[in-house]
């Protein structure tokens, strides 16, 4: 288990030029480099930058099979294809030939699907006139226009209008010179209106021929679709696997241009993982036929940050990076986070009913998100509020987050004998007497220990600050934080004192005494070493302390809350006009104390953690190690030097 990121060195590679497109399939196969500029002392006589052979026409056709993807619906991809060369991935490519048939048919479609808008916009207008026995030639040609406009024209008739009323909706036949006041006329219509094209034929026969004819292009447009879907068929496996290769080939082309090079040689310059920097040079040495040197760039450079944390804590480096990533030397809090945040969620909480019902929506979110079936639609207005906020990802992330948070739940709601507020759980099993740790009674004890967390917390904080600035080898704030050490526990210790009426005469107490000069020696060093700033911060310590209070606060909150619902409740069953109001109020109000329990807890629970204990040693403001490389989905890895 480690509590700080990877370490990483700085790798310079010198090598031959010839050797480059090979020594670049393999880095990026490896996904372990994060490439860099190079120093400026080894780019003198390199004025050039590295160029692999076919370079434009990769370009070229990378945008070509790209936009045939895009035009094919998905097909079935068998297995990986393997590519020995950049020759033979660029012969793979120029011998997709459906390009022009697939526009072709893209386009057709196109047209087609514009043509039935047409076509629909005519049945629209003519549909609701079809048991008239007229000419359509009556309503609009070279003399007057109609309009048809879908229920009663409330807006200004004019003396030439001619209003008639078919089937419901009101017909305008208006002079050609009057359409232009009707225009702004029928802008002020809240209803729908439409121009009565210029026609000849009786309505219904006219729908018949536009029906007929709508059905034609719909048979041309499946016929399209089936041979395109044909097309994907055949070509789709190929052309998936000849797109990623190709990009892969503009990364590599995309990172050449960045190395410098003379007419024999090029240099490149990147961060790697320090465990795995002598598996990479015998790697780079088999790619480059030896013909290569790799040293270790001294820099005084922070590289990137690689987070290394086991596979059940890395969800949680989603809330460090939402905070601030850390550097490459100091704590990766990620860990800590991950089993603090859960107890204060679950104390917070604080009632197995409630914990329960996280439980099983945690788990049901995670197996909806993951989910490729059909799902029963949600409501919209909750889902598009929820979307509005968080992504998917988002969503699973919180989701697996509150997973163990509510099973501390469940756990000290059983100390508590909170379920929904009803305490239901027996008091005595046979002979023994269960005493349960009610949250109103035992008040100033639950509120004392929460103290003592968050004395510990801040104490925690800060030894991790000395241990960061160990890292760093920053001696001075090393004495600044030992001294904030002390002052806290100065003070803790002299207000545990004041609670417990202890004797404070450091005359005749010599425990009074040491807490004073543990004070005293503490502010002189936290003065020392950070000046006025240390001592306007003293103050802000001890309410650092006392945040952790709110931990009893919100827990008292819930259950005070759902304890006035419920006894609200069991009073209305004594008068039955009442029973109906007192169980929509306990459905309401037990509803609002869950959206309370999860929101607060969630909130309040990553703010202890963010403000009060990372404040005392975290640095963050790390950069993501972004490796050269790309996951590989429909080819194999190659080494161009095997």
């Amino acid at each position: 288990m480690s509590f700080k990121p990877v370490p990483m060195a700085r790798m310079r590679i010198i090598a031959y030029r010839e050797k480059a497109a090979g020594l670049l399939t393999f880095l990026h196969d490896l996904n372990s480099i994060q490439f860099e500029e190079v120093t400026d002392s080894y780019k003198e006589g390199l004025k050039s930058s590295t160029d692999i052979e076919g370079r434009g026409r990769i370009i070229e056709l990378m945008n070509e099979v790209r936009g045939m993807e895009n035009l094919l619906p998905h097909g079935k991809v068998s297995g990986k294809r393997r590519f020995s060369n950049s020759h033979e991935i660029l012969t793979a490519a120029e011998n997709i030939k459906i390009g022009d048939d697939l526009r072709a048919a893209v386009n057709s479609i196109n047209d087609l699907k514009t043509e039935l808008k047409s076509i629909d916009n005519r049945l629209e207008v003519i549909e609701p006139l079809q048991s008239l026995d007229v000419d359509m030639s009556c309503f609009t040609n070279s003399v007057i226009s109609s309009y048809i406009v879908w229920g009663d024209y409330e807006g200004k008739i004019g003396e030439n209008y001619i209003v008639s009323r078919v089937n419901g909706n009101t017909i305008l036949s208006i002079p050609k010179s009057g359409e232009k006041e009707f225009a702004q006329s029928l802008g002020s219509q809240s209803g729908k209106a439409a121009y009565i094209m210029e026609m000849h034929g009786k309505p219904g026969e006219i729908v018949k021929e536009l029906t007929k004819l709508k059905n034609d292009i719909n048979d041309k447009i499946r016929e399209l679709e089936d041979g395109i879907r044909g097309l994907s068929e055949s070509h789709y496996s190929e052309i998936v696997s000849v797109r990623e290769a190709l990009e892969i080939e503009a990364k590599k082309i995309e990172a050449a241009a960045k190395m410098p090079s003379s007419q024999s040689i090029f240099v490149l310059e990147g961060w790697v993982p320090e465990p795995k920097f002598q598996k990479i040079s015998d790697g780079v040495e088999k790619a480059t036929d030896h013909l290569c040197m790799i040293e270790r760039a001294q820099t005084d450079e922070i590289g990137p940050t690689l987070q290394d944390n086991p596979r059940r804590f890395r969800l949680y480096e989603s809330f460090i990076r939402f905070y601030s990533l850390p550097q490459d030397i100091e704590i990766d809090p990620t860990i800590i986070f991950a089993i603090a945040f859960p107890i204060f969620f679950g104390i917070m909480v604080g009632d197995w009913g409630f914990g329960i019902v996280i439980l099983l929506l945690s788990m049901w979110l995670i197996k909806r998100i993951n989910s490729s079936g059909h799902k029963r639609p949600l409501p919209k207005k909750l889902t598009g509020f929820i979307t509005s906020i968080f992504t998917p990802y988002q969503l699973q992330i919180l989701a697996k987050a509150m997973l163990p948070g509510s099973v501390v739940a469940i756990i000290v709601g059983i100390l508590f004998n909170g379920f929904f507020g009803f305490a239901i759980l027996p008091t005595t099993i046979g002979p023994f007497h269960i005493t349960y740790f009610n949250p109103i009674v035992y008040t100033s004890k639950i509120l004392l220990m929460t103290g003592y967390f968050g004395v510990g917390m801040v104490s925690f904080g800060f030894i991790l600050g000395i241990l960061n600035d160990y890292y760093y080898n920053h001696k001075k704030m090393i004495i600044g934080k030992v001294g904030w050490l002390l002052f806290v526990w100065g003070i803790v210790i002299y207000g545990l004192s004041l609670i417990y009426k202890l004797n404070l005469d450091p005359a005749t107490n010599p425990f009074a005494a040491a807490d004073i000069i543990s004070m005293i020696a503490g502010v002189a060093m936290i003065l020392a070493t950070e000046k006025g700033i240390g001592l306007i911060e003293l103050p802000s310590v001890i309410s650092h302390v006392l945040s952790y209070l709110r931990i009893m606060g919100i827990l008292l909150a819930s259950v005070i809350l759902t304890k006035l619902v419920n006894t609200f409740f069991l009073s209305s069953l004594h008068n039955p006009v009442m029973i109906v109001f007192g169980v929509i109020l306990l459905i309401i109000g037990q509803l609002f104390a869950l959206l309370l329990a999860i929101v607060e807890s969630g909130i309040q629970g990553v703010r202890l953690l963010y403000v009060e204990f990372f404040s005392k040693f975290y640095r963050g403001n790390g950069k993501q190690f972004t490796p050269f490389g790309t996951k590989r989905r429909y080819t194999e890895e190659i080494n161009e030097a095997e």
